[in-house]
């Protein structure tokens, strides 16, 4: 179980990494990867496990931040490229007339 734990660990940074690389499709393969370790894990935990457990919880908290910023930005930049669109679609029916 604890190889199981470290293996997560391990994921867990390797999905930070990611994240802050804004690479989705690895950051996404790796959530796929780990999800299954994570989901494998016993309630009774030594004191080293439950170090590492919340080590990746503190990891995943600083993942969320980043996922919704990055979530957020790419809201604002989709709205300005609609902005963008109608502006040009305006023009064009204005210069129709």
């Amino acid at each position: 179980m604890n190889d199981s734990l470290t293996r997560a660990l391990d994921l867990t940074r390797a999905l930070e990494d990611a994240v802050s690389q804004q690479d989705w499709p690895r950051a996404s393969a790796i959530v796929e990867e780990r999800s299954p370790l994570l989901m494998s894990l016993n309630p009774q935990q030594t004191p080293e496990a439950l170090e590492k457990i919340r080590t990746i919880q503190r990891i995943d908290a600083g993942i969320a931040v980043q996922a919704r910023n990055g979530m957020d930005r790419l809201a604002e930049r989709h709205g300005d490229a609609l902005r963008r669109i109608k502006s040009v679609s305006m023009y064009h029916t204005t210069g129709m007339l």
